[in-house]
């Protein structure tokens, strides 16, 4: 469910502050007053979380140019360097 954040009318009110977050399902109308304190809100728009993508898939190579130590199992709880 998407994440609305809500500011009141007359900021910063005593109860809720500068605004107050609130989870609601999809195409659900957007609140009239605070739940709170009661006094007109307005539904502010949220910014989307910057979630970075990898280029390139993680290899054995790259792991070992980057520094790490690269192990393999060989048995039950052994491993060797590679």
């Amino acid at each position: 469910m998407p994440l609305h954040r809500y500011t009141p009318a007359k900021s910063p009110c005593k109860l809720c502050g500068d605004g107050f977050d609130l989870r609601e399902p999809p195409g659900a109308a957007a609140l009239a007053q605070c739940p709170t304190c009661g006094q007109s809100v307005t539904r502010a728009s949220v910014a989307a979380a910057h979630v970075p993508k990898l280029l390139a898939p993680l290899s054995v190579s790259t792991a070992k140019s980057a520094g790490f130590t690269v192990l393999k199992r060989t048995g039950r709880g052994e491993f060797e360097k590679l």
